[in-house]
């Protein structure tokens, strides 16, 4: 007897009664049905889900960090901003107040151009999505932290070229404007860059948009510094001399 119901299988059809009894198949009953293993019974394969910048708890570790900084020096940032045009555009010469700057500024200052350097760090990472010769072990931690402790010792070593330029070639006054003019500029750099480079952290596949955008901000802040430099040490046109070397 056949049951009034024959549950439903996907490796036959109700149709396929005969396969209740004892008979053998005909050959049209063999090609109604499904033989061997149904390859979607096994599912699909697992794939290795690509991880993000911004979920590397070394990476996490470094932006809380600086932020700290920056926090730490908060109440001192309306100080900081009544100079910084000054410092950014100003040529004006104040021989007996210029050389004044507060602890608290320094301190500002530092915490920018950290924050600055580990932003460009970030920037120059997402340029580089696929890094298969550094291997999977390397972690975006490590990586990011590579790049931007070489955004510091570019910033250095450009504090020192300046510096030393500047103890060479001009007055004490002039040095220190220009000195300042590029500080001032590397602050600017940051407000300009660290938007995008907290959203690419998050969001790999703005990385193309985010880097144009880094070095259209580069390109900004370094013109508008050798714009200071330009009305800074320029007199007559014999002096274009002097400002090519500085």
């Amino acid at each position: 007897m056949l049951p009034d119901t024959i549950p439903y299988s996907p490796c036959w059809r109700p149709a396929d009664v005969s396969l209740l009894s004892d008979g053998p198949l005909t050959q049209s009953e063999l090609a109604g049905m499904t033989l061997g293993e149904i390859p979607y019974t096994h599912g699909l394969e697992p794939m290795e889900r690509a991880g993000l910048p911004g979920y590397d708890s070394g990476v996490l570790c470094l932006l809380i960090g600086m932020f700290l900084l920056l926090a730490a020096n908060f109440r001192h940032y309306s100080t900081f901003f009544k100079s910084f045009l000054s410092d950014l555009l100003s040529v004006r010469r104040r021989e007996k107040t210029f050389g004044v700057r507060t602890f608290s500024e320094t301190g500002v200052q530092i915490s920018i151009v950290l924050i600055a350097c580990l932003c460009e760090g970030i920037i120059i990472n997402s340029a580089f999505p696929e890094r298969s010769a550094l291997g999977p072990v390397s972690g975006e931690f490590v990586i990011i932290g590579a790049l931007t402790l070489i955004a510091m010792l570019y910033y250095l070593w450009q504090l020192a070229a300046y510096g030393t330029v500047g103890a060479i070639f001009t007055d004490r006054v002039s040095a220190r404007m220009w000195m300042k003019g590029f500080n001032a500029s590397q602050s600017l750099l940051c407000m300009l860059i660290v938007v995008p480079a907290l959203f690419v952290l998050f969001n790999p596949d703005a990385s193309e948009a985010v880097i144009i955008i880094g070095a259209v901000a580069y390109v900004f802040a370094r013109s508008v510094f050798i714009c200071k430099g330009f009305r800074l040490f320029y007199d007559n046109f014999g002096s274009l001399l002097y400002f090519i070397l500085y």
